[in-house]
């Protein structure tokens, strides 16, 4: 039997109720029955939508992933500013932006797109689309004179998305004496030491 056509009011209801709760009170902890009365909408309309919480879980991830992306690719089409001008930008502002979407509760949802293995599988086409747009930019580079053409290479890419993913969560500090979590002007101190170093690395 098919599925009923979606709602998007109702179903963007839902997914913003589901994304507050989520954040207040984890995924696990937040049923079906908390998502309808927090919504203001039935149970059972809301499975007429989705068939799981996993799914709306999903639905909220892709909005997040979306959004990062198209971000991305609006500093990509910048045709009049320095291709590594645009790398440094985006990746020092999205840090931020990170920073302060998963933090204001350790049950944000976002948190598990960069620390569950699960998610990363079932998100993988987002980190492949990254990839290329980042390769994409490393291009326009090469074209600029910026960089070496042997640089603008999907291995190195894939580089500096493995160099910088010390900027997202889970915000372990790994690398000195601390046993603190970095917070948010650990990020901003060290965010654009660490992006122009890798900068220096590809220009070399």
């Amino acid at each position: 039997m098919a599925r009923p056509k979606v709602d998007v009011n109702r179903a963007q209801n839902i997914i913003e109720a589901a994304d507050e709760l989520f954040a207040r009170y984890g995924f696990e902890r937040t049923s079906m029955d908390d998502i309808a009365k927090h919504s203001g909408i039935g149970k059972g309309s809301i499975y007429l939508e989705f068939r799981t919480k996993e799914e709306i879980l999903f639905r909220i991830l892709e909005r997040y992933a979306v959004c990062i992306e198209e971000s991305f690719k609006a500093k990509l089409n910048d045709q009049k500013r320095s291709p590594l001008a645009v790398l440094r930008e985006a990746y020092i502002e999205e840090s931020i932006n990170c920073y302060d979407r998963v933090t204001r509760d350790i049950h944000t949802p976002e948190t598990l797109l960069h620390t569950s293995i699960a998610m990363k599988k079932h998100f993988a086409a987002f980190y492949v689309r990254r990839r290329k747009l980042l390769h994409e930019l490393l291009i326009k580079a090469a074209k600029a004179g910026e960089i070496k053409k042997s640089r603008a290479t999907d291995e190195t890419a894939l580089a500096l998305m493995m160099a910088v993913s010390t900027l997202f969560p889970p915000y372990f500090d790994n690398f000195s004496e601390s046993a603190v979590i970095k917070n948010r002007q650990d990020l901003i101190d060290r965010g654009p030491a660490l992006v122009d170093l890798l900068i220096a690395g590809l220009k070399s």
